[in-house]
C-alpha cells in the first residue's frame, strides 16, 4: 500500500478537482453531437441538461449521507467510477433513453464527487494549516480547458466520440483510483461533528450567498456575454465568446498563481476587493459597451471573481458554527441552485429591460456579497496564512 504521507492526500484533491472540470468540459461537446444523432428536438435537449442539473443537485444532497454510513474513500472511489462509466455510455449514444438515465447518473456522480472532493480539500487544509482552495479550482479550470480542448482536437481528427471519451477519460480515472490508498478518513471522534444534516447557520447561510450570487455572475458570463457584446458593442458573431474566454483565463491563472498573493494580502482583501472589482468591471461594462473597455471589464471581472469561490469555501470549512461534511454540502447546493436558476431569472431580465440590465442586477447582487464578506471577515482571517505561520505536519 502506498504511503499515506499529507503529500499524497493532496494529490488526491488535485485529480479530484481536475477530474470535476475534464468530465463537464468532455460533456458540454456531447451535446449537439447527441442531438443529431438521436435526431432530438429543442425540449428533449433541454430536458436533458435539466436533468444532468437536477441530478447534481440531488448528487449533492446524496454525498453527505453516503459519506456518514460508507465514508470518504469508498464515495470517492464510487463517484468517480460512475462518473467515468456514465459519461462513456453517453458517448455511445446508444437510445434517448438511455442516454437519459446515464445522464441523470453522471449528474449525480459529478453532484456528489464536487461534494465529497470539497470537504476533503477543506478537511486537509484544516488538518495541516495550509491554503490550497485557489489553486484546487485552478485545477477544476484547468480541467475544463484541457478537457474541452483535447475533445476539440480529438473529434477534429475524425475519432468517434465514444473513442475519444473513453481514452481521455480512462487516463484521469486511473491517475485517481492509483491514489485512494493514500486518503484518510475524515471522521471525527465527536460524534456531532459526523451528523449529515444539520439546520443551516449563521455564517455559513452568509457565505452560501456569496457562493451563490457569484456563481450566478459566472453563469452570466457563459450564457449572455455573448449576446451582449454583439449587440452593444457590434463585435462579430464569430468573436462572440471572446469575453468568456478572457474571463476563463484570467481565473486560471489568478487561481494558480494564488497562493503568493494570498500570503501577503490575506484572504479577506481578496474577497472583499475582488467583489469591488467585479462590481466596476460589470458597471463599465455597461455604461462604456466599446470593444476596449469590454475586454479590461472582463480581465478586471475575471481577475476580481477567481478566488472568492475557493476561499469561501476554505472559510466554511474552518467555522465552528455547523459540523464540515453538511456545511460544505449546504454551500454546493446553493451554488449550483445559483447557477441553474440564475439563467432564467436574467433572461427575466433580459426580456423586461435589456442585456445590460442583467449585469446591472448582477452588480447589486455582488454589492450584497461583498456586504456578506464583510459581516465574515472573521472567517476569512481564521484561514489568514499570515496568522498560521506553522510547519507542523505540512506538506511539501
Amino acid at each position: 500500500m502506498r504511503r499515506l504521507s499529507p503529500r499524497h492526500q493532496v494529490y488526491v484533491t488535485r485529480i479530484g478537482y481536475f477530474l470535476c472540470g475534464f468530465a463537464v468540459a468532455c460533456w458540454a461537446p456531447l451535446i449537439p453531437l447527441i442531438q443529431d444523432h438521436l435526431q432530438l428536438s429543442t425540449e428533449a435537449v433541454s430536458f436533458m441538461v435539466l436533468a444532468f442539473g437536477i441530478g447534481s443537485v440531488s448528487g449533492m444532497f446524496i454525498s453527505g449521507f453516503l459519506l456518514q454510513w460508507i465514508g470518504f474513500k469508498t464515495t470517492y472511489a464510487i463517484s468517480c467510477f460512475t462518473t467515468s462509466v456514465s459519461i462513456c455510455i453517453l458517448a455511445l449514444m446508444p437510445g434517448y433513453e438511455t442516454v437519459l438515465a446515464a445522464l441523470i447518473v453522471f449528474g449525480i456522480s459529478i453532484g456528489c464527487l464536487e461534494v465529497v472532493i470539497n470537504v476533503f480539500a477543506a478537511y486537509i487544509e484544516k488538518k495541516y494549516r495550509i491554503m490550497m482552495m485557489s489553486v484546487l479550482f485552478g485545477y477544476y479550470s484547468m480541467g475544463e480547458v484541457v478537457g474541452a480542448v483535447l475533445m476539440m482536437l480529438l473529434l477534429t481528427i475524425s475519432l468517434s466520440p465514444a473513442v475519444a471519451i473513453v481514452s481521455l477519460i480512462s487516463i484521469t480515472w486511473l491517475a485517481s483510483a492509483w491514489y485512494i490508498p493514500a486518503i484518510i478518513s475524515i471522521k471525527s471522534e465527536d460524534k456531532k461533528e459526523n451528523r449529515t444534516f444539520v439546520m443551516p447557520r449563521q455564517p455559513v447561510i452568509s457565505l452560501a450567498l456569496i457562493i451563490a450570487f457569484t456563481y450566478m455572475v459566472g453563469g452570466a458570463v457563459l450564457d449572455w456575454s455573448g449576446l451582449y457584446v454583439t449587440g452593444a458593442a457590434d463585435i462579430p458573431l464569430n468573436l462572440a465568446s471572446f469575453g468568456y474566454c478572457i474571463v476563463a483565463a484570467c481565473m486560471l491563472l489568478c487561481r494558480l498563481y494564488s497562493r503568493a498573493v494570498i500570503n501577503v494580502i490575506g484572504p479577506f482583501n481578496i474577497a472583499f476587493y475582488g467583489a469591488l472589482l467585479m462590481i466596476a468591471a460589470m458597471v463599465c461594462m455597461v455604461q462604456f459597451p466599446n470593444v476596449y473597455v469590454l475586454t479590461i471589464s472582463f480581465i478586471v471581472l475575471g481577475v476580481g471573481m477567481s478566488n472568492i469561490s475557493p476561499l469561501v469555501t476554505s472559510a466554511t470549512g474552518a467555522q465552528t458554527a455547523m459540523p464540515l461534511v453538511p456545511a460544505i454540502s449546504f454551500l454546493s447546493v446553493c451554488g449550483y441552485s445559483g447557477l441553474l436558476l440564475g439563467p432564467a431569472l436574467l433572461g427575466f431580465i433580459a426580456s423586461s429591460f435589456s442585456l445590460g440590465g442583467i449585469f446591472l442586477f448582477l452588480s447589486a447582487l455582488t454589492a450584497l456579497s461583498a456586504a456578506f464578506i464583510y459581516s465574515c471577515r472573521a472567517q476569512f482571517n481564521a484561514i489568514d496564512p499570515r496568522h498560521n505561520r506553522t510547519g507542523a505536519d505540512r506538506p511539501a
